[in-house]
């Protein structure tokens, strides 16, 4: 009688054993949903900023053109390709300063802010692909007064 106490107390020990260290570890492969997160905005913090900079020449009713800090002058269509149009905050006049993202190759504006109009409401802020940022906040722009 003993030795079945014994066998079975060893048999429930052994399992015990067996299944708590293939449960801790598992527990100590899995991947923290934080840590994956850490990864995606490290990755989307290293995405080159694409915002060309410079100041607004002649437009039309579906064209702008930016000459551009670099020097070079950019002719764009207001509508893309697939029939979107960008999205443009702010007046569209003649010498001010803007900050553009391009789509269709460059052939289309893909965000325009005029950032003569931004300057006068907002000190102190970046323009990162598109997005204005103050004090490390992305802004939701809806339009420009």
């Amino acid at each position: 009688m003993k030795q079945i106490k014994i066998s079975l107390a060893l048999c429930v020990l052994s399992l015990s054993m067996l299944l708590g260290g293939g449960c801790g570890k598992k527990v100590q492969q899995e991947v923290q949903p934080d840590e994956v997160n850490d990864v995606r905005v490290e990755a989307a913090d290293q995405v080159p900023d694409s915002t060309r900079y410079g100041v607004g020449g002649e437009f039309g009713m579906s064209t702008f053109t930016l000459v551009a800090d670099k020097g070079d002058t950019l002719y764009v269509t207001r509508t893309a390709m697939d029939g979107t149009d960008g999205k443009i905050y702010g007046s569209l006049r003649e010498g001010d300063r803007y900050a553009m993202t391009t789509r269709d190759g460059g052939e289309a504006i893909g965000v325009l802010i005029n950032l003569t109009e931004l300057e006068k409401k907002v000190k102190d802020f970046d323009v990162v692909n598109g997005h204005v940022l103050v004090k490390g906040d992305t802004l939701q722009l809806d339009k420009l007064l």
